[in-house]
């Protein structure tokens, strides 16, 4: 449902606990088109001076509970280190490629697309494609390679468990459960919850008069990302999406709509936190000791320590 006067769904929320975050443009990155270039475009207002108003600060309370970057590669070379040692014991060498910490960070976009293009830098240079590119798939292109027993045994059957899922499991050993689906879920009611919320719908409405004014007739910032003209697909860019893009972002800031969504979605957060104490104590418990487990995986595999 596209962001109206009336309410409606967001725009990206965030994954389920694994920290992959996949192509964001599959929920927010529908691209735009533009009938600005006949129209005289006014200097936008200023953004708002209260609260936040940088990309960069757009933390949310969810964050606290949610993997780094770091972590995730910890995570998964230790689940690598595990997979390698079970395919092993199958009579099996597999070397399934590295978790690069500094790659993850690269292609993490945090929260600035969570409200749609809000970094006026990144839509300027990039409209309304990704500034960063999408999340590489590389275990799956390193599996795909694999013969076909190989892949049998790393994946298994419904009936027999592969090493993918028997890494899994032993790296969650001892680790208390946790419900990370659900987190993800509460993620994404958020943003939607917050999106109805009256200071956003206003804010909307300044946001659609600021993009009428520089030659856009767009209901909604869902409207205009979802314009079918641009085909993010493909790596080009066309200087009518860049203009389209960074109107829309400067009109978010302008209007309000980033500070009003960011607001009313951290107030819902803290709500559920404050809700289900038992379910995030469990969620930061079962990552502690995951971490601790694949902290020792590593240290045995490569004699040290990882913090």
């Amino acid at each position: 449902m596209p962001l109206t006067d009336a309410g409606s769904a967001g725009f990206r929320a965030w994954p389920p606990e694994t920290g992959r975050r996949g192509v964001i443009a599959s929920t927010v990155l529908l691209a735009v088109a533009t009938a600005a270039c006949a129209a005289e475009r006014p200097p936008a207002p200023p953004a708002p001076t209260q609260g936040v108003t940088v990309v960069e600060k757009l933390v949310l309370p969810f964050d606290a509970y949610k993997t780094t970057p770091k972590q995730r590669a910890t995570l998964g070379n230790a689940h690598n280190r595990l997979l390698v040692a079970c395919m092993r014991e199958q009579g099996i060498t597999v070397t399934p490629p590295d978790e690069d910490p500094r790659t993850l960070a690269a292609i993490d976009p945090g929260n600035s697309r969570r409200y749609g293009v809000t970094d006026i830098d990144a839509a300027r240079t990039h409209g309304y494609h990704l500034a960063r590119p999408p999340a590489p798939n590389t275990t799956d292109a390193w599996a795909a390679k694999l013969p076909e027993q190989t892949r049998h045994r790393l994946y298994g059957t419904a009936a027999d468990r592969g090493c993918v899922d028997q890494a899994t499991l032993d790296l969650d050993k001892g680790a208390p459960k946790a419900d990370w689906s659900w987190l993800a879920r509460q993620d994404a009611v958020t943003l939607e919850q917050a999106a109805k919320d009256p200071s956003v719908v206003a804010a909307t409405k300044r946001w659609r008069e600021c993009m009428s004014k520089a030659g856009h007739s767009y209901a909604s910032p869902e409207a205009a990302i979802g314009d079918e003209r641009w085909n993010l697909d493909q790596p080009q860019v066309s200087e009518a999406e860049k203009r389209a893009a960074t109107d829309d972002t400067t009109c978010k800031w302008s209007s309000g709509l980033v500070l009003a969504w960011y607001t009313a979605d951290a107030e819902r957060q803290d709500k559920v936190i404050t809700d289900n104490p038992a379910r995030f104590s469990a969620l930061r418990a079962n990552l502690k000791q995951r971490l601790k487990r694949a902290s020792a995986v590593l240290a045995a595999d490569e004699g040290r320590e990882v913090r």
